[in-house]
């Protein structure tokens, strides 16, 4: 859950061009990730596979087709789901999807124990529903982002400890030890787990 505020500001909307000739700009302003699921575009072998995202679709909105305050930065999965579905104008308490320039998304889910996310809102709901935020891909994602943030939280122990190493016990050392090996070998299956995982399945994709 990596999910960050999105800066669109209208006096950056490019003055030549049309919305196709501006992705390195939208990358640069949604953190070169997904604005939905927050994946890394290095994920997914870069730029060249992440898609603009018209948050208001083309289809219905021509006149917002080449807003920059409209087009974000998405991964081709949720992109392939989202599509050119418009249920309502943004509003956390209907179905709608909400803008990440003016929400950061974070504020709109809650991490469960099993890794899912679940939605604060019914708008929340409604995005992870259709956009499949607990496909299997991103679920192996919050459980190793998780395990890495215990590794960091052990390395700051560790380096303390070769600092002030006579301040401890020998069986506190050995605790410590032990539980890096853990995370490096939790990290080891996790990433074997992300590498093999399919993103989603065939009935997903009808479904939506």
């Amino acid at each position: 859950m990596n999910w960050k505020l999105i800066n669109k500001n209208k006096n950056s909307q490019p003055i030549s061009g049309s919305y196709s000739d501006w992705k390195e700009q939208i990358a640069k302003e949604c953190f070169y990730q997904c604005v939905y699921c927050s994946v890394h575009e290095a994920q997914f072998g870069g730029i060249d596979h992440y898609h603009i995202d018209h948050f208001k679709p083309k289809s219905k909105f021509p006149g917002d087709k080449e807003n920059i305050l409209n087009l974000f930065y998405a991964c081709p999965i949720c992109n392939r789901f989202k599509r050119d579905d418009w249920p309502g104008e943004p509003d956390l308490n209907t179905v709608s999807y909400i803008n990440p320039s003016i929400i950061d998304y974070t504020e709109l889910f809650s991490l469960k124990n099993s890794f899912e996310i679940e939605g604060k809102y019914i708008a929340s709901n409604y995005i992870i529903h259709r956009l499949n935020l607990n496909r299997a891909q991103l679920i192996i994602e919050r459980r190793e982002s998780t395990v890495r943030a215990k590794e960091i939280d052990l390395r700051e122990k560790i380096n303390s400890l070769v600092i002030t190493i006579g301040e401890f016990d020998s069986k506190y050392v050995l605790s410590i030890l032990i539980s890096i090996t853990s995370i490096y070998n939790n990290l080891l299956v996790l990433e074997q787990k992300r590498r093999e995982v399919r993103p989603y399945e065939l009935q997903d994709i009808r479904r939506s």
